[in-house]
């Protein structure tokens, strides 16, 4: 771990308590503008009268042009005095007046700042400053500047310094991470120690990609090392924070600045806290000022470093420490464009397309079209390559309205172009052209060659560092081992020494993939056996053979390395010992009668014993850690056994010559134990196996024994077979599997069909029941070892094993032996996973208000037999209701509709396919409004001045903080509640200091967040302000009046009212033999007056009242009680209420006359019927207060003058009602005409046969003539049956009709003959003079047609025609050969000949042929027209 070094100056410019003040200058007051965006300097704490600081009313706006054209930016400033405004730029000077004029108008108050014909070189951040003696106004603003064109030869900028900012001299203090100019030159393959700080503040999901990065691939070893750094940062980082959370790595904002972040809590808040880069430390302030670029700003726990002004220099190593230790590291990489995006003409309709290629891989670029951010959506296409290293904008369905810049933004470097969108002239005027497939745009460059090119060498790079560090890893391990050779204990002449061999393997998924494979053994010259040791991580490992009876085996490894061991030359044993880190451990074989004994070990290394000539034991020791112990064999009569191991290690034993016994250790965890065979009489017996993985006896020469170890997983237990005498025997097997020994040829375990991951090994294994040789076959074609494939036989089992499995390996596989056959299926495929791009945005939280939606996305690779499931809080979703879910090939979206508080959950996406699952997890927010407050309210002080009161938080505060809480106050006695203010979300107490001595008061308090205002909490009672002062009685109520429902009172106010106003009073009762005063009011419903109507009474019982006052406090002292009052009615005198005197009902209908009526007691009633007593048919009834007179059926006789007669104790009274019950009247007789004098006419009719019946019928005349044809009244309420008609002029044709009129309506009319004209015409006569008659009378004929007429739907049509003809024809109206003339959505006139039809809104049914056909005595004329109706 590299150490800091320490510094006795620990103050930079910039970080120490005069942070603020870095610059020298006086610290001013910090005020706040209207205007957004304006920073304000007071430099006087108070202003003179009058006087007023600088502000800006309008600011300047940020500007985007083309290189060449005329920028200008206008300000408006106030301030008294008037302040002076001076420009000015971040990088560089405006004093060049060819390029920079400012400029004031006075009439309009405006500073124009003007640059004329602007380069690119003058794009930069402007600032104005307003100043005068009382303060100064500043704003920015920022200048794009497009070139046109692009030009090989300019040299790039260079951006002027800060001449007054050196703090080089004072930043003394130096990270872990040595700046490049002091790095000490590196060895080969040395790792950077940025390396290990970024992986201590990187997420999991990134060591990965950071490893690659610095060329790191043994995961293993990176791993345990990172644990044991982070444990001693973590206990260094205990001594000053603590709850170190959210580390966010830099990151570039939308505004241009850069920013990273994290969480703690100081112990110490003195403690101060630094920031480097690169090694380096820099100065920052508490917020972005005029000079300072470094900006660290603490909002609650979290701590945000800022930094704008971004520039490529900028990029580099971050780390933030408290004291001497890092909180967090974090790296700042700059990406420029090698292809930039490029001028795009397209057509209207057609799709747009953007595209680039930026220097390093990249998930997301920023695009903006027209200085507006733009998302993936129905509009907008965000494409990104595999690698990514080209980005494609695809702007859809252009429109003329998309014209404009486009830009892509990848940090501070950024390309631009313009999207010419030219209208189709080809489309129908007023109608949108069909939309176009085709796309216009793109770079012009292949930029797959490009994109190929970077990431070629970004890899040849990454390789260069792999191959450095494994270069220097390969040398520490031959130096460790030249340095120590003690460690190794090599004891005999062994012909081949072991080699270790690392295997390195790099899983996205898993550090390392454990694989099973079977362990291999080499062969003895003779009668010798070898085995290899089992290995955790699927390798194998192979022992030598010995010349003679002898044994080698491998050591079992942790970490898949091979373990050799070497083989003696006579009867001797060479064991290699187990290492943890895979480096491997030789035993050699020895001569004679030694003894040795491996000792034991806690760290794995080996320990390793030699082996004597005679009588020699060799006895390997245990290991706690699973490192093998190994014993040595000897010539005659020697014993060799394997240590036991707790880890699942094997342990071996040697061979001896005669009589020996070798006994293979018993292992937990399932590797195999070998114990190797004797030449005469010798036993070997397999060690027990928990996993089911083999164990093997070998084979003596004479009268020798070998039997398979029992296995509990029901694989299989082989016995090898002896020369002469000998005997095979299967092992048992607790699952029924057959355990065979030798016997006809056959197959006891066959192939299935089985699923392969890609990229993993598979093994496919065939069992015969004899040793026998045999063939395999895919699809038809012979298979052989080689090419990722290898084949092996171990006795009677047939291996077939695919190292790394691809596509091409799916088919059918076949293994055939002599007639016998067998055959299985191996499919590929992959597990599905997610882009970890893809992952890392979905696993950010959706965010939305309650009601609004919430859409989930997640794309993935397209697979056949993917299933994909949504769920929510482990509860799987369904399509339906408030639930969307679509599933496309290479996507799933989610839609949840109107979100309620309660939806916010764990959102998770499932893939499954036959190969496994794989899940990915996003969270639901739900804003929403804040609960209320937690009550109830308590009341801390109470005081005639002050009242305080304290509440709970609300349990919910709607998923966003509660920033405030907002109290209101209501005084008793008013409806209006006040609002009296609020206070942080940390204090949940108020105190009210504007109250009334005596009064009472009631609070209630709203919690406020982003979303809005909770409901209220409100007080339970009212709080009074002081102590209670209570008034004296009122005076003795009185009884006004009493009823049987209401007893009236009236009483005095009280004499004493202790200084405090009377609100109101309080009536109380008490019935009569009772005890208990029943409250007619409540106190807060005061009755103001000093009269009560008591309503809640019972008829006839006895009550007394009693009243108090009602003030601030509450209710005072109680009045006297009244004197006893009975709840009855006076006596009086029956009165009819509001009656009706007649009554009139049509014949056969029924007759009600209803009668109210007052009288105490209640009266007798009595019905006459023309002063007799009414009919025995005619109902009564009688209820309290009224009477009801009930004919069920009424006739003509029924009509009369009905009498009431009310009667009682005090008096009666009576009421006459008239009944006429009658009918529609009957038409009246003939009506005669008979003029009488010169323009009068007599109209006489016979009466109506109703008139005698009726005494209240009359007549109606009404005349029509030839000249108004109308129908108009000239007579009404004729009592006679005679009318004589004024004004009746010789020429003109006149008719009467009578009517009969009562109260039930009108008669039908008596039509009179017709009067004039011709009526008293005298017949002349000729004299015999010929004369010719002249006739006016012709058929219809049509004058003016209809006309065409295609209205829009909604809207008034008239359509009109002319017609003529005599007599005046009848004129109909059709539609489709339909009348429509009583069709009332049709408004039809005939005036004169002139016929219209008016349709107020058309209708789509009123399309169609209107036809007017026009008819009298002489013929018909029809025209016609046909009416469509416009959408």
């Amino acid at each position: 771990m590299f150490k800091r070094t320490k510094v006795t100056d620990g103050t930079a410019t910039g970080q120490g308590p005069d942070a603020e003040n870095w610059d020298g200058k006086e610290v001013g007051f910090r005020k706040k503008s209207k205007v957004p965006g304006v920073m304000i300097t007071q430099y006087i704490e108070k202003l003179p009268e009058g006087k007023s600081h600088p502000d800006f009313t309008r600011k300047p706006i940020a500007l985007t042009i083309q290189e060449g054209k005329f920028a200008f930016f206008k300000a408006i400033v106030t301030g008294d005095p008037k302040p002076t405004v001076v420009w000015s730029r971040n990088n560089g000077d405006v004093s060049d007046p060819a390029r920079y004029q400012s400029k004031y108008d006075p009439n309009s108050n405006e500073h124009t700042f003007e640059m004329p014909h602007v380069k690119p070189d003058q794009a930069d951040t402007y600032k104005c400053f307003a100043k005068n003696e009382y303060g100064q106004a500043m704003v920015t603003v920022v200048l794009n500047v497009i070139e046109v064109g692009f030009k090989m030869t300019k040299a790039p900028q260079q951006q002027a310094e800060v001449a007054n900012c050196n703090f080089k001299k004072v930043l003394k203090r130096r990270s872990k991470v040595v700046p490049k100019a002091e790095e000490p030159e590196k060895k080969e393959g040395e790792i950077d120690p940025k390396f290990w700080e970024l992986l201590m503040s990187a997420d999991k999901k990134d060591y990965e990609r950071i490893c690659a990065e610095f060329g790191v691939t043994d995961f293993r070893w990176m791993l345990k090392k990172l644990n044991e750094m982070k444990r001693e940062r973590e206990e260094e980082q205990a001594e000053f924070v603590k709850n170190l959370s959210d580390l966010k790595p830099i990151h570039i904002n939308a505004d241009g600045t850069a920013s990273f972040e994290l969480e703690f809590d100081l112990l110490d808040p003195s403690s101060s806290i630094y920031l480097y880069k690169d090694g380096e430390m820099i100065p920052y302030t508490k917020e972005l000022g005029d000079k300072m670029k470094h900006c660290l700003r603490k909002v609650g726990r979290k701590y945000i470093f800022s930094m704008r002004d971004l520039m490529p220099e900028d990029a580099g190593f971050y780390q933030l420490d408290v004291e001497d230790v890092n909180m967090f590291s974090t790296d700042f990489k700059m990406v420029d464009f090698l292809v930039k995006i490029q001028e795009v003409k397209a057509m209207e309709r057609e799709d747009a397309v953007f595209e680039c290629v930026i220097s390093a891989p990249l998930s997301k670029l920023m695009w903006f079209g027209k200085n507006m951010p733009l998302e993936q959506g129905d509009k907008y296409d965000i494409e990104v390559s595999e690698d990514k290293l080209i980005h494609r904008l695809v702007v859809k369905d252009c429109m003329v309205v998309d014209k404009g810049i486009y830009a892509a933004c990848a940090g501070i470097k950024s390309c631009n172009a313009w999207l010419v969108v030219e209208a189709d002239k080809g489309a129908p005027k007023g109608k949108k052209s069909a939309r176009k497939t085709t796309r216009a745009g793109g770079s012009g460059t292949d930029l797959q060659k490009v994109a190929q090119e970077q990431q070629q060498k970004l890899d040849k790079e990454r390789e260069e560092r792999k191959e450095k560090i494994k270069a220097a890893r390969e040398a520490a391990a031959e130096a460790a081992a030249a340095e120590e050779p003690e460690k190794t204990a090599d004891s005999g002449a062994g012909k081949d020494k072991g080699a270790a061999v690392e295997v390195e393997r790099i899983d996205k998924t898993s550090v390392a993939a454990t694989t099973t494979v079977a362990g291999d053994s080499g062969s003895g010259h003779s009668a010798g056996k070898a085995s290899g040791g089992a290995k955790q991580d699927g390798s194998h490992a192979d022992a030598g053979g010995g010349h003679s009876a002898g044994k080698a085996s491998g050591g079992a490894r942790k970490d898949g390395s091979i373990a050799d061991a070497g083989g003696g030359h006579s009867a001797g044993k060479a064991s290699g010992g187990a290492k943890q880190d895979g480096s491997h451990a030789d035993a050699g074989g020895g001569h004679s009668a030694g003894k040795a004994s491996g000792g034991a070990k806690q760290d794995g290394s080996p320990a390793d014993a030699g082996g004597g000539h005679s009588a020699g034991k060799a006895s390997g020791g245990a290991k706690q850690d699973g490192s093998h112990a190994d014993a040595g064999g000897g010539h005659s009569a020697g014993k060799a056994s394997g240590g036991a191991k707790q880890d699942g290690s094997h342990a071996d034993a040697g061979g001896g010559h005669s009589a020996g016994k070798a006994s293979g250790g018993a292992k937990q965890d399932g590797s195999h134990a070998d114990a190797g065979g004797g030449h005469s009489a010798g036993k070997a017996s397999g060690g027990a196996k928990q996993d089911g993985s083999h164990a093997d006896a070998g084979g003596g020469h004479s009268a020798g024994k070998a039997s398979g170890g029992a296995k509990q997983d029901g694989s299989h237990a082989d016995a090898g077979g002896g020369h002469s005498a000998g005997k095979a025997s299967g092992g048992a097997k607790q699952d029924g599997s057959l355990a065979d020994a030798g016997g006809e040829p056959g197959i006891t375990s066959g192939l299935s069909d089985i699923l392969a991951t890609r990229g993993q090994p598979a093994e496919l294994t065939v069992k015969m029941n004899t040793d026998c040789d045999g063939a395999w076959f895919k699809d038809g074609e012979p298979l052989k070892s080689g090419g990722g494939i290898s084949i092996t036989k171990d006795a009677n089992i047939h291996k077939l094993t695919i190292h790394s499995c691809r596509d091409t390996d799916s088919g059918l596989l076949r293994f055939v032996s002599g007639d016998l056959s067998t055959e299985g299926r191996i499919t590929v495929g992959d597990v599905p996973e997610f882009d970890e791009d893809d992952l890392h945005k979905f696993s950010k939280p959706v965010i939305v208000r309650v009601g609004q939606n919430a859409a989930f996305k997640m794309p993935f690779q397209p697979q056949e037999s993917l299933t994909v499931s949504w769920f929510k809080d482990g509860t799987e979703l369904k399509d339906g209701g408030g639930v969307k879910i679509v599933r496309e090939p290479n996507h799933s979206r989610l839609l949840l509709r109107d979100c309620l508080r309660s939806d916010t959950g764990e959102i998770k996406i499932q893939l499954k396919n036959p190969f496994g699952a794989v899940e990915a997890t996003s969270q639901l927010i739900v804003l929403d409004r804040p609960g209320p407050p937690e009550g109830p309210v308590e009341t801390v002080e109470t005081t005639s001045s002050v009242i305080e009161i304290k509440w709970n938080p609300p349990k919910d505060d709607g998923g966003s903080a509660v920033t405030n809480y907002i109290i209101e106050r209501q005084e008793r006695g008013h409806s209006l509640w006040t609002k009296l203010g609020d206070v942080s979300a940390e204090k949940t107490s108020f105190r009210d200091r504007n109250v009334t001595h005596g009064k009472k008061y009631s609070y209630r308090i709203y919690a406020e967040n982003p979303q809005g205002l909770s409901d209220s909490l409100e007080t339970a009672d009212s709080i009074m302000a002081g102590i209670m002062i209570l008034s004296g009685p009122p005076g003795k109520p009185k009884v006004v009046s009493t009823s049987k429902t209401c007893i009236n009172l009236t009483w005095t106010p009280p004499e004493d009212d202790k200084g405090v106003p009377i609100i109101g009073y309080q009536v109380e009762k008490r019935k009569k033999d009772t005890n208990q005063w029943l409250a007619l009011n409540a106190i807060n419903e005061p009755i103001e007056d000093v009269n009560y109507a008591v309503k809640d009474v019972t008829e006839g019982a006895e009550y007394e009242f009693r009243v108090s006052a009602i003030n601030e406090s509450g209710a005072g002292d109680a009045s006297p009680p009244s004197a006893m009052a009975c709840a009855k009615n006076p006596n009086m005198r029956p009165c009819f209420k509001d009656p009706e005197d007649f009554l009139v009902v049509r014949a056969g209908n029924s007759v009600r006359v209803k009668i109210s009526y007052e009288a105490e007691p209640p009266p007798h009633i009595t019905w006459l019927k023309d002063d007799e007593p009414i009919a025995p048919w005619i109902n009564v009834i009688n209820t309290e207060g009224m009477s009801q007179l009930v004919i069920p059926s009424s006739k003509r006789s029924d009509s009369a003058i009905y009498t009431i007669k009310a009667k009682n104790s005090v008096g009666e009274a009576f009421f006459d009602v008239e009944v006429r019950v009658t009918d529609e009247p009957k038409c009246p007789g003939p009506v005669e005409l008979e003029q009488t004098v010169y323009g009068k006419v007599a109209v006489s009719w016979v009466p109506s046969p109703d008139q005698e019946l009726d005494d209240r019928l009359y007549y109606v005349v009404s005349q029509h003539d030839s000249n108004t044809r109308m129908w108009k009244t000239v007579a009404d309420r004729l009592f006679a049956n005679t009318y004589t008609a004024h004004n009746i002029l010789p020429g003109i044709e006149y008719h009467f009709r009578v009517y009969a009129k009562n109260d039930m309506g009108l008669s039908d009319p008596s039509q009179s003959p017709t009067w004039g004209a011709n009526s008293n015409r005298v017949p002349i006569s000729s004299n015999g003079v010929s004369s010719m008659e002249i006739s006016f009378e012709r058929p219809p004929s049509i004058l003016v047609p209809l006309k065409v007429h295609t209205p829009p739907k909604g809207y008034q049509l008239y359509m009109t025609c002319a017609v003529r003809g005599c007599p005046t024809p009848n004129v109909s109206w059709y539609l489709n050969n339909t009348c429509i003339n009583s069709d009332k959505n049709y408004y039809i006139t005939n005036s004169c000949g002139v016929c219209s039809m008016y349709i107020l809104r058309v209708r789509e049914n009123d399309g169609g042929e209107y036809r007017v056909v026009a008819v009298n005595s002489l013929g018909k004329a029809e025209c016609s027209t046909k009416l469509t109706v416009r959408d």
